[in-house]
């Protein structure tokens, strides 16, 4: 499959590639060629959510969403997931469960975003990059589903995490 790069740009390229359909014909179709991602569930010992309110510069608004971030180089998911988890939170975690992988964008971008799920928390420091501007929100697992029934929590890939998690049972139920 022959692809041409038009743009490339940190860890992502914006290619023409031609495509072989269901039916035989060839198209040429363009794709954002993206290197993955890691986004973390990460639960207090006390069973709150620790989400982020963090500022996204293209659609130019504060956002309440899971910690995530693009994989480095050759690192796998698992590796990134904890890099990140420390960078944008502060925390460092000793449990780590796997809960799949979604496509957030499959029309026009080959992105795989593999999600997980933190606990054992301790905290250390949290390291930026300079262009992230993010504040630590802990949250109950009912206000979090409050906020993504209202619309409040509207990042898809933060949707699906807790969802995910929701449906596998694994985040903390309410004391009756």
């Amino acid at each position: 499959m022959k692809e041409t790069i038009y743009h490339q740009w940190k860890r992502l390229s914006l290619v023409e590639t031609q495509t072989v359909l269901p039916d035989g014909r060839n198209h040429r179709h363009h794709v954002i060629r993206h290197p993955g991602a890691a986004v973390i569930l990460p639960i207090l010992e006390d069973g709150r959510l620790v989400l982020l309110n963090q500022f996204r510069p293209a659609v130019n608004q504060w956002l309440l969403e899971a910690p995530a971030g693009t994989l480095e180089g050759d690192e796998c998911s698992l590796e990134g997931a904890k890099r990140e988890l420390e960078e944008e939170t502060g925390y460092q975690a000793t449990s780590w469960h796997s809960l799949g992988s979604a496509l957030p964008v499959p029309g026009f971008c080959d992105e795989v975003q593999h999600f997980y799920l933190a606990s054992g928390l301790t905290q250390t420091e949290m390291n930026l990059d300079d262009d992230e501007f993010i504040q630590l929100r802990l949250m109950t697992v009912a206000e979090a589903r409050a906020r993504i029934a209202s619309g409040e929590i509207n990042d898809n890939k933060t949707v699906a995490l807790i969802a995910r998690a929701d449906y596998q049972g694994l985040l903390p139920q309410p004391q009756s």
